[in-house]
């Protein structure tokens, strides 16, 4: 028998890392496996509560996140760590709580957070590897590094950016404020960092989808920069960045910053 969502007015604040190669993203749907699903299957076993889950993004399917955050509630009052224990042991091995604990009751995991982590990773290999290729994106190159870097920093401030994502509501605002974009090399990985107040669907993707255009040189910076000066006229498309880059990796609040930071 299905229990039915509760309220109540302790309020909880996870903190989870999870290899997304296996799910069809985080929010729950049917027939498929995601990681809403297994997160509300683990509470369920370990509480006999069925709460409401709500995540400070909605990752992709095969998308990757060190420091997700979700808020909750519990009829049952629960000392974190107990709570953190009881739902690690029934999450598979590619979910894990990193932190639990007890929060204010108007926090809100997506309406509280002040701006989020992403990183991306691209891989520069004319060769497919075997091993962590679930996790990068792998393009031939090479790249010219210092050119991305001078078209990442045209994305940093507040710009409308709806020709590089959509909003996740119907006719909701497409302006996003970037804080920074970092573009690192890391042997033969770049690795993209981009931090914004929050981020449209698709919108990492596009963004180094773009870049990656550049450094290749198959996409003129004009092309880019036009899509951020007006976005309301059609550019030409650049490829999209495959999902499995992604690596959701922070989120930050006022009291405390969730995930990794390093």
């Amino acid at each position: 028998m299905e229990l039915e969502p509760v309220a109540s007015s302790d309020q909880y604040r996870l903190t989870l890392q999870y290899d997304g190669t296996g799910y069809a993203g985080w929010q729950a749907q049917p027939d498929r496996p995601t990681v809403e699903a297994a997160l509300l299957r683990a509470l369920t076993l370990a509480t006999g509560e069925r709460p409401l889950l709500v995540a400070a993004g909605r990752t992709d399917a095969g998308a990757h996140a060190h420091g997700q955050v979700v808020s909750l509630r519990l009829r049952r009052a629960w000392d974190p760590r107990r709570l953190q224990a009881a739902c690690n042991a029934h999450l598979p091995e590619d979910i894990v709580i990193r932190r639990a604990e007890l929060v204010p009751a108007g926090f809100h995991a997506r309406f509280s957070a002040l701006r989020r982590t992403y990183r991306y990773l691209v891989v520069t290999d004319t060769v497919p590897a075997a091993v962590g290729r679930n996790y990068v994106w792998r393009v031939r190159g090479p790249l010219d590094l210092a050119l991305m870097r001078e078209i990442a920093r045209a994305f940093e401030g507040r710009h409308d950016l709806r020709a590089f994502g959509q909003s996740p509501r119907p006719g909701g605002s497409t302006e996003r404020t970037v804080h920074w974009v970092r573009i690192r090399r890391l042997g033969r990985q770049v690795c993209f960092e981009v931090c914004a107040d929050a981020f449209l669907r698709g919108m990492l993707r596009s963004m180094v989808g773009a870049l990656v255009a550049v450094g290749e040189g198959r996409v003129p910076p004009s092309v880019v920069l036009g899509s951020l000066r007006r976005p309301d006229v059609p550019r030409v498309p650049w490829p999209v960045a495959p999902a499995r880059g992604i690596h959701q990796w922070a989120v930050e609040y006022q009291d405390v910053q969730d995930g990794r930071t390093a």
